[in-house]
Order: structure tokens, then sequence, then C-alpha cells
């Protein structure tokens, strides 16, 4: 539909009124402002940071359970 209203202007067969635009943003400027909740741009990334930690302490945890299972082995082998 916007098509047809672009090639309405293009033809020239509309020419909208000449304070139109100050009319509309007359009209925009008196409406209220959107109340929108706020944005913390860093929550997603503090989650991201927690599930990095977590997923490091488990790799650091599963490293440290080799190397105990390594040295427990070692030490009776005998």
């Amino acid at each position: 539909m916007l098509e047809e209203h672009e090639e309405l202007l293009k033809v020239g067969l509309f020419d909208p009124p000449a304070d139109f635009t100050d009319r509309i943003m007359e009209g925009i400027a008196v409406l209220p402002l959107p109340d929108f909740p706020p944005h913390h741009p860093h929550h997603g990334r503090e989650r991201i940071q927690w599930l990095a930690l977590v997923g490091a302490a488990l790799l650091g945890v599963a490293q440290l359970a080799a190397f105990m299972f390594g040295i427990w082995s070692a030490t009776s082998a005998a």
C-alpha cells in the first residue's frame, strides 16, 4: 500500500497540504511518551559472566579430580 502512495506522489496527482508536516509534528508532540521499563544493558552480560565462571569452576574441579586420581593411582600401585 505504501508503494501505491509513493507512486501517486511521484505522478503529482496528489499534493499534500503545505502545513501537513507541521500539523503532524504538532500532533506527535502532544502525545505522551511511552513508559518503557528501565533497560539494563549489563544484565545480559552479567548472566554470561556468571555462566563462564560456573563453567570454568566445573572444568577446574574436573582437572583437580583427574590430578588427584593420578596421584592416588600412582601411590597405591605398589
